[in-house]
């Protein structure tokens, strides 16, 4: 025999976790942060001199070459750092929703208990 539900959840075969989400956001908080170091302590002090690539290398401007691709890994970096500061934001808001959310269920179970007594 099958009751109804008296919250009037949908059925739609998945269940979300508040608490799943946080420990994703703080996952992606750290990966946020282990990117912001690769940008500003690892790729900062990789850096060549004319001396490092010889003189077919400095003919060719390597150094050069070499500094920019340093400046765009740093730059592509530092922005995927602000997308994954982004997406830990929206991820916490989320679980703040479903916090709220699960709150409410019980306030309205607390209620039909109350109801039925």
């Amino acid at each position: 025999m099958t009751f109804p539900d008296p919250l009037g959840s949908s059925d739609s075969g998945y269940e979300v976790y508040p608490e799943s989400l946080r420990k994703t956001t703080e996952d992606v908080y750290h990966a946020a942060g282990l990117l912001r170091d690769f940008a500003d302590h690892d790729l900062g002090g990789l850096v060549l001199g004319p001396q490092d690539v010889g003189m077919l290398g400095d003919r060719v401007n390597v150094v050069q070459a070499f500094a920019d691709m340093i400046v765009d890994l740093q730059d592509k970096s530092r922005r995927n750092f602000d997308r994954l500061i982004a997406l830990g934001g929206s991820l916490d808001k989320a679980a703040d929703y479903y916090d709220a959310q699960d709150d409410e269920y019980y306030k309205r179970l607390r209620d039909i208990e109350k109801e039925a007594n």
